[in-house]
């Protein structure tokens, strides 16, 4: 669990771990502000000797290095990522593993929800067949996937150069490496959407729009690690979030306030 600022909202993300069905975890939190989140933990009456916590090497280092610093850390064989203004549901875990175990990367259907719980969209059609896909349905789906791994599938973790969209590079990359990733499509990770989340901020859909300049610069000189046969259509895919990005910044200017999954999700109920 990356946290910067995060002092609101990481114990009701921690909650939901310690929530789990499946017990045998251990969680650890990277500071990246300098805040001492175990100590908030405590004060909020949350103690328990499965979450640790480390520092990033300095403060605002960024999303990536702060995962990196916790991924290294990590004890176990496999490994999952929740952001510190999340929640997962209490069967994530239990429900993943051994579909993790047998194909090495598995995921569930991200559900983006409110604060007030209203939910907004879903990454897949809900459902209770597992599946197996690709890094396109992945990419093209434009809601975030926080998968459970293999260790070894992590590679050598998360681009510190990348401050945005670091987590498709990452499955992307995961993916290329399994062959693929099997979804179990129910909801079990609700991405809350507040308003003032940092991929929330006015200016947010200017730091997506570099971040998908620099990722297209990388598939050019052929630097990132992409499923066989897949290049141009990871490309086209990544040129296609960059103009949604810039058309909800367009929105943005014009004085429409509403988050980047609501924009998406009213384009993708319009008709053609």
């Amino acid at each position: 669990m990356a946290a910067y600022k995060a002092a609101e909202t990481t114990p009701a993300a921690v909650r939901s771990v310690l929530a789990q069905t499946h017990v045998d975890w251990e969680l650890i939190i990277a500071s990246d502000c300098g805040t001492d989140y175990l100590a908030l933990c405590h004060a909020k009456g949350i103690r328990d000797g499965r979450i640790r916590m480390v520092a990033t090497p300095s403060i605002g280092a960024g999303p990536s290095a702060a995962r990196n610093a916790a991924l290294a850390t990590a004890q176990g064989d496999y490994l999952a990522i929740l952001d510190s203004d999340d929640i997962w549901l209490p069967k994530k875990l239990s429900a993943l593993l051994p579909l993790a175990m047998e194909s090495g990367l598995a995921c569930d259907n991200t559900c983006a929800v409110r604060p007030d719980g209203t939910v907004v969209t879903t990454a897949h059609p809900v459902g209770d067949t597992p599946q197996v896909i690709d890094a396109l349905a992945m990419m093209n789906s434009g809601v975030p996937h926080f998968p459970l791994l293999r260790r070894e599938l992590a590679g050598p973790g998360y681009r510190a150069d990348l401050r945005f969209a670091e987590d498709v590079v990452f499955n992307m990359e995961a993916i290329a490496r399994a062959g693929g990733m099997t979804l179990l499509p129910q909801c079990l990770t609700h991405y809350i959407q507040r308003p003032d989340s940092a991929s929330n901020h006015p200016d947010a859909w200017r730091r997506a729009d570099a971040a998908y300049g620099q990722i297209l610069e990388l598939l050019q000189l052929d630097e990132l690690t992409v499923p066989a046969g897949q290049h141009a259509d990871i490309v086209a895919a990544i040129a296609a979030k960059r103009a949604l990005n810039q058309a909800y910044g367009a929105a943005v200017a014009a004085g429409g306030g509403m988050s980047f999954q609501d924009f998406a999700a009213q384009r993708n109920q319009q008709p053609d």
